[in-house]
């Protein structure tokens, strides 16, 4: 919808786009531009050599070759001799199987390194803690690959002085110029095994084949090519999972016809590569590994590009806040709990359903219980599922296929021409919102009705085409290759049109997705408004002005192909020419009234296309985008049978049985060899943890160690000075493990180093619990009468993510040396929960009175749960703030428990974001600590929204009173 792109979501995400995936095209800068300045991860910064060309140092004879650049070339030439020697269905075996090697080590190893390397900075770790760029430590190995490196660079760069991630990016770059070139060679040679494979009937229908095909090719080349202009070396070996460069990038060109276009348009060639064969085995090969690409994409690089260029992580985000918040402490002094004002509860009770019952988009939000979604989802199994029983008891297609191509025509209708007429109407004089105000409703209550009539019939238009598209399928005798192809790229559409639409969603947002500034332009006139309504062209709308209007319609149309039905073609074409009229007619005109000059005549597409012309014509053809002027004023029996089969308690049972023995077996094998493992060990009855009290522990009158659910652990812990330093402590509940001296039970991330080395210490990341405090030496005999014994003493803190959050019996483990080999274990703890009422006494919290004034009594003090609720919020995102310090040769860690709210006023999530695993960890405190449970989705949806700590505090009051009720009364049948 063109009217939707005024809604896009600004987001900062400048100088950064996907890395490239083949290293084809590595043109360098001229050698007089301006070196750029990079900048590590701990805030180094240097000066970026010049690399090399990847083909030129591999492909130009007198060119010195390096070790990597001879190995690369040797097995670059096996796939020519497997082309030359084999014959032909022996190659075409081998290729394939060659060709699906380099592609999952494309996309699995590459992918599984980049990962490691964005979320734990895991590839330099490894070089820094084994020594293999270090001249003290390297040993030939250093000598071997500084000068495999500097054979490869030019006179501005060297070794010694760059910092260690800039090394490893070379290296790096190694290894995928190996990976994607053997990638290229492999499915080059494999299509040429299979050219004049085709069975083309007519001489035109070969020559339409590869021209199209040499077309796509050429397209690809221009992709690589455009690209790498845009983002150079940097970005085409992902520089920036290792460091930052400081650079301003202009993504213009092929960046503005596609997202992402190395991964999506990029990938035109191998499409290309089938059509000039004709093979549908290149054609599904090509389509399996652009599937892996995507998930590379999804899995890799934009979690990598989120955290890095858009919105950092929780830790970062909460340590930022504190020190900010430190240094306007020290000038304004600690800041005062207050109790909420008349105007404040006012306000939080005046806040809308909608804050907390998200409403229905499509199938999304989902609430059986709620009269809308019901209404919703009886109407379209009358409208559908009656139909469908009708064909499956009398086999009557034809009178389906009538009923259902008018009941879909009438669905379309009245979404483009009722609908469109009706929104026509809000726009000139709020129609709709006069009508509520008329009959006693208000512009809150107008929108939410627009939204579900509107949503409904998106999805009646959905439902009634998958109707005929099940009235028309027919295929008959067709080719089973025919038949296997059309529901390929019937698929694929349908892919396609659920990525636009998410995507479209994830721009606009819910206001927006309802063409929600027909209604209000303020927060104040609907709630769901942003502050600040502007055209930001972001996500899908920088390549598409309406993308609703040009790929809106994509599902429809692979229907269509899935069928084979030319109904539902012509029904699809219907629709989107009722897209382009309601676009025409009602979108466009209240853009151009409300939005003016901010509105672009050209989508991004367009203007690349013009520049492209206007380039190669050598004159301005097409001239710049002008702004446009503003204006002046029921279910299958058989379907789930296996499914119910696993879901049955025998088989649930099987299962955890056999698990059980598996983990069994597993300790008892692994027991065989402690002790040759633990033999080594000096002074093993020198190990030791113990639990230090927490507020719980202290509140309790019981001698049980107990912990309440959130709150930080701590521990000391004695080790010989002879101890290794990867020793690590694991929290598990008490029932996980079957042997005290072997760990089979998963640790799920709670584990804390009780004193790293800086090798260690090179993999942490903000936010990670590690051990905390001075390491203190002592002397002491191990056992009486025997000789003294070197022991160190400190102390860890298992916090946020390390903690387990559920309530329960846990034990700590003491492994040695990184493996599972229980050294020590500490006594088994509770972690629980307190009464709400006790929860600002044990942690010691300041309550102010209350101050209701003229408002009703509650059920309880709101502004007590306000601050145990702040309290709780807190636990559940408090981030570990650790800073390693060198001391006596040593390296200690200062530690501090860091909460990212000081005020019940403060919005209840960072930066109005909460994962699901934040929101399912929330929510589970709430429920154990409140008595209210609040699904995931309701919490991410508030968080959303800016709900504060207030406004939570309101809901759960409400909800307590109203569960209150009846819970006093016994009733009896």
């Amino acid at each position: 919808m063109a009217i939707k792109q005024r809604l896009g979501k600004k987001k900062a995400a400048a100088g950064r786009v996907s890395s490239s995936d083949e290293a084809a095209s590595s043109a360098m800068p001229p050698s007089d531009e301006k070196a750029l300045t990079g900048r590590t991860p701990d805030g180094t910064a240097f000066a970026v050599p010049k690399t090399s060309d990847m083909l030129q140092s591999l492909f130009n004879p007198f060119t010195p070759k390096t070790t990597f650049d001879l190995f690369t070339l040797l097995i670059l030439s096996t796939h020519l001799l497997v082309f030359v020697a084999f014959p032909l269905a022996a190659k075409r075996r081998i290729l394939v199987a060659a060709f699906a090697f380099w592609r999952l080590c494309y996309n699995g190893g590459l992918g599984w390194i980049l990962n490691w390397q964005s979320s734990r900075h895991g590839l330099v770790a490894l070089f820094k803690r084994n020594g293999w760029l270090d001249a003290s430590r390297g040993g030939n190995m250093y000598v071997w690959l500084k000068a495999e490196l500097e054979a490869k660079m030019g006179a501005d760069y060297s070794f010694e002085k760059v910092p260690l991630e800039f090394n490893v990016w070379l290296l790096y770059r190694q290894l995928v110029d190996l990976i994607l070139l053997n990638d290229f060679m492999a499915y080059f040679f494999l299509c040429a095994c299979y050219i004049g494979s085709a069975n083309d009937s007519e001489t035109w229908q070969t020559v339409l084949r590869v021209v199209g095909g040499l077309i796509l090719l050429a397209f690809n080349l221009w992709v690589k090519v455009d690209a790498h202009r845009v983002v150079k070396d940097y970005a085409w070996y992902w520089g920036d999972f290792f460091f930052l460069v400081e650079q301003s990038l202009t993504f213009d060109g092929v960046f503005e016809m596609a997202p992402h276009p190395m991964y999506s348009i990029g990938y035109a060639g191998y499409y290309g590569g089938s059509l000039i064969t004709g093979s549908y085995t290149i054609f599904y090969a090509s389509l399996a590994a652009h599937m892996l690409q995507f998930l590379f994409l999804s899995f890799v690089e934009n979690p990598h590009i989120e955290k890095t260029y858009e919105r950092a992580p929780l830790a970062i985000q909460v340590l930022q806040k504190s020190r900010s918040r430190k240094v306007s402490l020290d000038s304004e002094g600690s800041p005062v709990a207050t109790a909420l004002t008349v105007d404040a509860q006012r306000s939080i009770r005046e806040r809308p359903a909608s804050l907390w019952h998200p409403e229905l988009i499509f199938f999304k939000n989902l609430d059986l219980f709620r009269a809308s979604d019901i209404l919703t989802v009886l109407l379209l199994a009358y409208s559908v599922g009656v139909p469908l029983l009708f064909l499956y008891l009398t086999g009557y297609t034809s009178t389906l296929l009538v009923y259902s191509s008018l009941q879909c025509l009438w669905w379309i209708l009245f979404r483009t021409l009722v609908l469109g007429v009706l929104l026509r109407k809000q726009s000139a004089d709020q129609f709709i919102t006069r009508w509520f105000i008329k009959h006693g409703g208000n512009s809150e209550e107008a929108f939410s009705s627009w939204r579900a009539v509107y949503n409904s019939a998106t999805i009646m238009i959905y439902g009634s085409f998958a109707l005929v598209a099940v009235a028309g399928y027919h295929w008959g005798d067709a080719d089973y290759s025919d038949l296997v192809l059309f529901h390929t790229l019937g698929l694929l559409l349908i892919a396609f049109h659920v990525w636009s639409s998410r995507s479209v969603y994830d721009t606009l947002g819910d206001f927006g997705w309802f063409y929600g500034d027909f209604f209000a332009r303020s927060p104040a006139v609907v709630s769901l408004a942003p502050a600040d309504i502007k055209l930001y062209y972001t996500g899908i709308y920088r390549y598409l002005n309406n993308p609703e209007k040009v790929i809106g319609q994509a599902a429809f149309y692979g229907l269509a192909l899935i069928s084979r039905s030319w109904t539902v073609f012509a029904l699809a074409l219907f629709f989107q020419c009722g897209t382009f009229l309601f676009g025409a007619y009602v979108e466009t005109p209240h853009m151009e009234k409300v939005y003016g000059t901010q509105i672009h005549r050209d989508s991004g597409i367009v203007r690349t296309v013009k520049k492209a012309v206007n380039k190669g014509i050598g004159q301005p053809v097409f001239t710049d985008d002008k702004p446009v002027p503003a204006a002046s004023g029921s279910d299958d029996a058989g379907s789930g049978s296996i499914a119910e089969l696993l879901t049955m308690r025998p088989v649930k049972e099987i299962l955890q049985d056999t698990r059980g023995l598996l983990s069994t077996t597993t300790a008892r094998l692994a027991e065989r060899a402690l002790p040759s493992e633990l033999s080594k060990l000096d002074h093993l009855d020198s190990y030791s943890i113990k639990l230090q009290p927490g507020a719980a522990g202290k509140a309790s009158k019981a001698s049980r160690n107990e912990y309440y659910l959130g709150e930080p652990i701590r521990i000391a812990w004695t080790a010989p000075r002879s101890h290794s330093r990867r020793d690590w402590v694991g929290i598990y509940p008490v029932t996980a493990n079957f042997s005290s001296q072997i760990t089979t039970a998963s640790s799920r991330g709670r584990y804390v180093y009780i004193h790293p080395d800086e090798n260690l210490l090179a993999e942490k990341v903000p936010g990670d619990s590690v051990f905390t405090g001075h390491v203190r030496s002592t002397i002491r005999p191990a056992k009486r009468n025997a000789p003294t014994v070197e022991v160190l003493q400190g102390e860890a803190v298992f916090s946020s993510a390390a903690l387990p959050f559920r309530v329960g019996a846990y034990e700590m483990r003491l492994h040695h040396g990184g493996t599972h080999a229980v050294i020590a274990q500490s006594k088994p703890f509770e972690i629980t929960v307190c009464e709400s009422s006790e929860i600002t006494s044990v942690f010691e919290l300041q309550v102010p009175p209350a101050t209701n004034g003229d408002i009703p009594p509650l059920a309880e003090n709101i502004d007590e749960l306000s601050l145990a609720l702040m309290t709780i919020v807190n636990k559940t995102l408090a981030v570990t703030d650790s800073r390693p310090e060198p001391k006596d040769g040593d390296v200690v860690v200062r530690t501090e428990i860091v909460e990212p709210l000081v005020s019940v006023l403060d919005p209840f999530a960072v930066d109005r974001v909460l994962d699901e695993r934040q929101a399912k960890r929330l929510g589970y405190a709430i429920k154990e600590y409140f008595g209210v449970e609040f699904s995931p989705d309701v919490l991410i949806h508030a968080a959303k929204h800016e709900a504060t700590v207030q406004d939570v505090a309101r809901r759960i009051v409400e909800a307590r009173r109203a569960l209150s009720e009846y819970s006093s009364l016994n009733f009896k049948v």
